[in-house]
């Protein structure tokens, strides 16, 4: 049986609109998959090259030194679809998804029915391999599924569609699916939780230190490692894997209407708690280790997700697990890709504050789904409407950005921290006693240089 697809009819109306009658529209498939159906959230045109070859980040003008000539190439021939550039937009929106959603896959509208002809049926297979394969360089990111990718053609003549699966493990079979236009909107939990950061890496004392690049990639790791262990809990209750969210949210509204009749009123956001297993560790086993730098994760990010309405606990806490993961990957990817150069401290200055971008979030037209972009500090909304514009296709007033969940760090509180933090330690303590924070203060103490990594500084509550 193939797979159903969902997406409302808005959509119809948006791949019209793309319409042309002598080329070609490639775009992607936002959404949620399980088993046998996918949920499509958002079809978001990739935006044609430059006539000339354009770096990666032309995507995003923002970061971008623009060539002399941008006038658009508009694609003619299946053929003529660039792989890598559309791979590219990929990852930049994987990057704005919430966890527990993918680019499910890609659509094409022009004169003619792809699949009817070989070399096209060829090349967005390419296509969609490379999508995956881009997305698969950052495994924080969750840019894969498990499941298999969609294919849409839209014949911009007679307006009818076809959508195929592609199953990339059996040698790139196409499979019949399902695509449904539905009047009725989709409903989705929503979920919410804030994770706190303020964590010490260290670099012993007989390792030369690595680059940024190289440190920051080892914290995603140890973070990974925390998350994916930790205990999640929705609205307070420890649940089978197995039970539906439904019924947390049916249990929860049913209170809320018990004390009032408003049905406005109803709060259905779910809030999530992770609670991280900490090992005891015998005194015996702890060992004092000198440092010649450390870098120290602070700060607190937001994570709002959402799962299809009969999804699973285990769907719902995989989702926020992903999302912190990558919303975190995201940030940090960012902001050493915004680096010049590496930042080297001196002895004068053993601290050097990195502020990786700041999370905001914007509602899809007609969808209680919100998608994220990235402020980097002294940025404003207005660039996240850049984003929106050229990433999403998507056209929004700048009140809709939900701009004040996270806050922008103050360094001075930073560094005025560690002057206290860089005193020296007494000696005479046993150092065996409290060892996690005699660490952190030989770490900075000797440090001749000290990265300090400021996420987000604001309490969603």
């Amino acid at each position: 049986m193939g797979r159903t697809v969902y997406a409302e009819e808005y959509l119809l109306s948006y791949l019209m609109s793309l319409m042309r009658p002598d080329g070609y529209t490639i775009g992607l498939i936002l959404g949620q998959s399980t088993a046998q159906k996918d949920y499509v959230v958002h079809l978001a045109r990739t935006p044609p090259p430059a006539a000339k070859d354009v770096i990666e980040e032309t995507l995003i003008s923002s970061t971008t030194s623009i060539h002399s000539d941008t006038t658009p190439k508009y694609i003619k021939t299946i053929n003529d679809i660039p792989d890598t550039w559309v791979a590219d937009h990929a990852k930049h929106v994987t990057r704005m998804l919430p966890g527990g959603m993918w680019v499910l896959g890609i659509f094409v509208i022009g004169p003619g029915d792809s699949f009817n002809d070989n070399n096209s049926v060829l090349r967005l297979k390419s296509v969609v391999t490379t999508i995956r394969k881009n997305l698969g360089s950052n495994k924080y990111l969750y840019g894969n599924n498990d499941k298999e990718n969609l294919i849409l053609n839209f014949n911009s003549i007679t307006q009818k569609f076809i959508c195929k699966s592609l199953d990339i493990d059996t040698a790139g079979m196409l499979k019949p699916a399902e695509w449904k236009f539905q009047a009725k909107a989709t409903k989705w939990h929503q979920l919410e939780t804030c994770i706190g950061f303020d964590r010490l890496f260290v670099i012993p004392l007989d390792k030369n230190p690595d680059t940024l690049k190289k440190q920051l990639q080892d914290i995603l790791k140890s973070i990974s490692e925390t998350v994916n262990s930790a205990l999640i809990v929705i609205e307070g209750e420890h649940r089978s894997p197995d039970d539906a969210v439904e019924a947390i949210g049916r249990r929860k509204k049913d209170r809320r209407e018990m004390k009032s009749n408003d049905s406005n009123s109803i709060d259905k956001t779910l809030h999530a708690s992770l609670y991280v297993p900490c090992p005891k560790i015998p005194s015996s086993n702890v060992s004092l280790v000198s440092c010649s730098a450390s870098m120290r994760l602070v700060g607190q990010l937001v994570s709002r997700t959402f799962v299809h309405q009969k999804a699973s606990i285990e769907e719902a806490t995989t989702a926020l697990k992903q999302d912190i993961m990558r919303s975190l990957a995201s940030r940090l990817e960012m902001h050493w890709d915004s680096l010049i150069e590496e930042e080297n401290g001196s002895p004068e200055e053993n601290v050097t504050l990195h502020e990786p971008p700041r999370r905001v979030l914007v509602a899809l037209p007609q969808s209680k789904v919100t998608l994220s972009d990235y402020l980097f500090p002294g940025e404003g909304p207005q660039e996240a409407l850049v984003s929106l514009q050229e990433l999403l296709d998507l056209e929004v007033q700048e009140s809709s950005v939900q701009k004040e969940l996270e806050l922008q760090a103050d360094p001075s509180e930073f560094y005025e921290d560690n002057e206290g933090e860089t005193a020296p330690m007494d000696r005479a303590k046993d150092p065996t006693e409290n060892n996690q924070l005699d660490l952190y203060v030989i770490a900075l103490s000797l440090a001749f240089l000290a990265l300090v990594a400021a996420v987000l500084l604001h309490q969603l509550y």
